[in-house]
């Protein structure tokens, strides 16, 4: 059977372990911080947040250039390889856009997904593709369907403390009416369709949690996997951490700092919680 190597970007948040151990190839998004442009995958999360403090402007976040993505496909294909190539939504980004207009200029044969989601909800689609096409008896359509299956059975809700960051960037869909004076107010919203939806509008960090646990104490189905990510809102992504391994009895709930493409609109203190259920 022909063999399958899987591609992302560098949202997905993948730990270096993790690329490492399913053979994972990344496509950085990059960032300009007052005229300097850092790889999305080498700038440490703290040293990030502390530049886009210490920055008058919002950071800018860019796709992968169409060449650099050419080459990749290229490398990959070389040897009669099929790639599968999976990216964050097109409603944030024209990455997984940009990748497909790169996918159509090789000769290989090169498959590219738009997975809905960002950061962990795009890993958990990625990495049990790299596990399928690691064990060699699945073809494309096999990895296909069961990431599908992954996607219409996640989760992401995104608490923003600041909509500064949201509101400047442009990232805001269907909340575009939040501005002015609720800007003072917490945010959650869930990743629904690809965009960012508004789910409630919370003045304190209490009634922020207590909204979130009940969300989690609603959820009918066995979580298989759960996930928090934050940009430099530790304290109440380790609560959200501490409240679903209670609430579903998981053994292990990974606590990441988000990448600096993430951090860069969704403002600093901003945390998900991201899951997937049976």
């Amino acid at each position: 059977m022909t063999k399958i190597k899987i591609v992302t970007d560098s949202t997905a948040g993948l730990t270096p372990e993790e690329v490492a151990q399913y053979n994972i190839h990344i496509l950085p998004l990059t960032v300009e911080i007052d005229g300097e442009t850092y790889d999305a995958t080498t700038i440490e999360p703290e040293v990030f947040m502390s530049k886009m403090a210490a920055s008058k402007q919002l950071p800018k976040s860019s796709q992968p250039a169409i060449g650099t993505i050419v080459n990749l496909y290229e490398e990959l294909t070389a040897d009669g390889s099929e790639v599968l190539s999976i990216h964050l939504t097109e409603k944030l980004s024209g990455t997984v856009l940009t990748a497909q207009q790169a996918a159509d200029m090789v000769d290989g044969k090169v498959t590219v997904i738009d997975s809905d989601y960002i950061a962990r909800a795009l890993a958990f689609q990625v990495i049990e593709a790299a596990k399928m096409a690691e064990q060699g008896s699945h073809t494309v359509a096999d990895i296909l369907t069961k990431i599908a299956s992954i996607r219409a059975k996640t989760k992401l809700y995104i608490c923003v403390v600041t909509l500064e960051n949201l509101i400047k960037g442009g990232r805001v869909g269907r909340m575009q009416g939040i501005i002015g004076s609720l800007l003072n107010i917490k945010l959650i919203a869930k990743l629904q369709d690809g965009a960012l939806v508004e789910e409630a509008k919370i003045r304190s960090k209490k009634q922020t949690m207590n909204y979130l646990i009940d969300v989690l104490k609603a959820e009918t189905k066995k979580v298989k996997e759960f996930n928090v990510v934050h940009a430099n809102g530790l304290q109440m992504a380790e609560e959200i951490r501490a409240q679903a391994k209670e609430i579903f009895h998981l053994p292990e709930v990974k606590l990441l700092n988000a990448d600096s493409v993430i951090s860069t609109h969704a403002g600093n203190g901003a945390f998900a919680m991201i899951y997937y259920t049976e």
